[in-house]
């Protein structure tokens, strides 16, 4: 039999395994999750910032809930000036029925010129015997809903 040292020398040194990927892969699902996180917040701070005509319409209208009924229709007529306005231009100087028909074409409604909506007409100068600024308030909330600017 050979000497033991002689063996023992003979031996290769010890080598640790060869890395199995686990740390680059720990690393880069980290990398990932951070990018992730990144376009999400850009994506929801873009969509934020997006609308501001729509939102700026929404807080008005919320606001106007505040206001006793002849005063909220005037701020709900104001508000559709403004968002013509907006949109438009020049048309918010129409009166009257003219005014009605557009702001049907513009919401692609006949809320204005046939039902609820014909009170931003000339019926807003007119004393109302009813109330109908919660159902106004109601239509114009789903028509706003609808504005994509």
């Amino acid at each position: 039999m050979a000497d033991p040292a002689e063996l023992i020398a003979q031996l290769r040194p010890l080598r640790a395994p060869p890395p199995d990927g686990a740390a680059e892969i720990l690393v880069m699902a980290l990398v990932g999750c951070i990018a992730g996180a990144m376009l999400t917040l850009a994506f929801l701070f873009w969509r934020a910032r997006r609308r501001p005509l729509r939102r700026a319409a929404l807080s008005a209208l919320v606001a106007a809930r505040a206001l006793p009924a002849a005063e909220r229709l005037a701020a709900q007529a104001k508000l559709l000036r403004d968002l013509v306005g907006a949109l438009d231009g020049g048309v918010a100087r129409l009166h009257g029925e003219p005014w009605l028909a557009r702001l049907d074409a513009l919401f692609a409604t006949t809320l204005f010129s046939a039902g609820e909506g014909r009170a931003f007409g000339d019926a807003l100068y007119r004393p109302h015997a009813d109330d109908p600024t919660e159902r106004l308030d109601r239509a114009l909330r789903a028509l706003l809903a609808r504005v994509d600017r």
